[in-house]
């Protein structure tokens, strides 16, 4: 997508034509986790690094 889009259009702003990280932190703003959803995701992360090892 992102050659497409810098072959093909004559002028680009990468911070917009490429990729706009704005346009995809806005739903992420509006959406507001439950805390039992929060407390399943902590115990699952913390599950994954338990045997992790650098």
């Amino acid at each position: 997508m992102f050659n497409r889009v810098a072959s093909n259009k004559t002028r680009i702003n990468p911070k917009r034509d490429l990729f706009d990280a704005e346009k995809m932190r806005e739903p992420l703003k509006h959406k507001e986790l439950s805390a039992e959803v929060k407390k399943r995701q902590h115990a699952k992360a913390v599950l994954a690094l338990k045997n992790w090892k650098p």
